[in-house]
């Protein structure tokens, strides 16, 4: 991880960070702002700390911060932070702003940048998918409670990806280097779950063939991540408490007790405070579980993570399956926003790889996405073009952009087949494919620019409608669904990373 500090030498602070170490961190500290925020346009930084206490035009530099959309966190020490909430006109956070006073002490700064790198690690490494408020608190809470060796309670609705959170507290916590064992505890009768918790020595009963380690032998050192805890029966939640406070049990058919060592995380759907009061989950276990509480959010409670999920999930069926699919149309997208999504995320995920599997090249339109992913979409067909003299006058920019980016690279595919020696490709069930088909594959180079030169330059005075406009808002709509991310964008878009960068210059984004 990089580090850019933005302060002046004639402050203590800035020796103080100069001989400021952290594990795996690279330290730069600059004290000219022009230097620094070009060392963040490179977008490999991930935390940017910035001492206002001599530079009077401090909100000049946030504004210019915020306007980069880095994936960056700001620290400012100083200043009032009115106006910088580090989220970009859409909503989606470009990073995270924290305003610290000016009379902080270097130790307390540096404790804060502290937490931010380890929110950040937990971040990039847990798997957990957004930038929204909700996310980002699910997040803080697996950052500061992880590395605490206490029991964590995860509610949620089911499909909200409670066990990657479990994970994501093993992962960063002091027993990563252990096991991770889950066992969930929902359709078992108590015997069966006993066993599983416990495990059985031989002839405990019939089919016990041999001894069995139960999870809790098996999580010794580790986690022991417990699904659907509401449902275990109310009798062996007597003896799963006493275990779980003595570190002590004996395998069923068993006679001397074993120990185990575990840090236990249990999720649920259930409102586990009801079922206290209904007599249906034991209330000593109850406060014993319920150390820290993180609650996953239901997607409908997040949706600006959607356009940010669905992309993610693509990318990582296209690798799986080595598939070729560019995106979603915009119609698509907000076919998506318009779900009620009652299985959360997992059903978006699902909804993604049935698409992409079933697509295999090209962008994936409403008709593409499974028949109970179409409910919220709208009534008629979404054309870049309009139907008749009652029709809108305006063009889709974005969706006629994106339909000739599709075409263009299907055309030189076409050509790349054709020009190979003995291919004449014909296309069967949607896909292309020859005679041979060891003798033609797709061609996988990137579309450039609309034009045949690398070299680009917008016309001058181009008028609503015309194809500067539409390839201006398929490039605005691509920065969106990736939160800025300029590399990201470029994939989605077919088009190579450098000549994103100078038409986002030419267009002034």
């Amino acid at each position: 991880m990089r580090m850019v500090v933005l302060l002046s030498r004639r402050h203590r602070l800035y020796a103080a960070a100069a001989a400021w170490q952290a594990p795996q961190v690279e330290l730069f500290l600059f004290d000219s702002p022009s230097e620094a925020l070009a060392k963040l346009s490179l977008g490999k930084s991930a935390v940017f700390v910035f001492d206002t206490r001599d530079y009077p035009r401090h909100r000049h530099v946030v504004r210019k911060f915020l306007s980069m959309k880095v994936d960056a966190d700001l620290v400012l020490v100083g200043g009032d932070g009115a106006g910088e909430d580090g989220a970009d006109p859409d909503g989606v956070p470009a990073g995270t702003v924290i305003t610290l006073p000016e009379t902080s002490e270097p130790q307390e700064i540096f404790q804060t940048i502290e937490r931010q790198l380890r929110l950040r690690r937990v971040r990039e490494s847990s798997g957990i998918v957004g930038r929204s408020a909700a996310i980002q608190e699910v997040l803080s809470l697996v950052a500061h409670a992880a590395p605490l060796d206490v029991n964590i309670l995860i509610l949620g609705e089911s499909g909200t990806g409670k066990e990657l959170v479990a994970r994501a507290v093993h992962d960063n916590s002091r027993r990563s280097a252990g096991a991770f064992v889950s066992l969930n505890c929902g359709a078992m009768s108590e015997g069966v779950l006993e066993s599983e918790l416990f495990g059985h020595a031989r002839g405990a009963f019939t089919g016990a063939v041999a001894d069995h380690d139960g999870v809790f032998r098996r999580a010794d050192g580790g986690t022991l991540f417990l699904d659907e805890v509401a449902e275990m029966p109310l009798g062996m939640q007597t003896r799963f408490l006493r275990a779980l406070e003595t570190g002590e049990f004996t395998p069923v058919g068993g006679r001397a007790p074993r120990t185990s060592n575990i840090r236990l995380v249990a999720a649920t759907h259930r409102n586990l405070a009801d079922d206290v009061a209904r007599g249906r989950f034991r209330q000593d276990l109850y406060f014993r579980l319920r150390v820290v509480v993180i609650r996953t959010p239901p997607l409908r409670e997040h949706r600006e993570d959607i356009p940010i999920l669905a992309s993610t999930f693509l990318q990582a069926e296209n690798e799986k399956h080595k598939l070729h699919v560019r995106g979603l149309t915009r119609a698509a997208g907000q076919a998506l926003l318009e779900m009620d999504w009652p299985g959360n995320v997992r059903e978006l995920r699902n909804a993604i790889s049935s698409a992409v599997v079933m697509k295999q090249n090209g962008l994936i339109d409403v008709d593409d996405l499974p028949a109970g992913s179409r409910s919220g979409a709208p009534a008629q067909p979404y054309l870049p073009v309009p139907l008749g003299a009652s029709a809108a006058p305006e063009l889709d920019m974005a969706m006629l952009a994106s339909t000739l980016l599709a075409i263009r690279q299907d055309i030189r595919e076409i050509k790349a087949a054709l020009a190979r020696p003995g291919a004449v490709p014909t296309p069967v069930g949607g896909a292309w494919h020859s005679a041979d088909s060891a003798a033609w594959e797709p061609a996988t180079g990137v579309v450039e620019t609309f034009g045949g030169s690398d070299a680009y330059s917008p016309l001058p005075g181009g008028a609503s409608g015309d194809l500067q406009t539409a390839e201006r808002a398929l490039i605005e709509s691509a920065l969106r669904a990736h939160a800025g991310n300029r590399r990201q964008a470029a994939e989605r878009l077919g088009i190579s990373e450098r000549t994103l960068y100078r038409k986002i210059r030419s267009y002034g984004l």
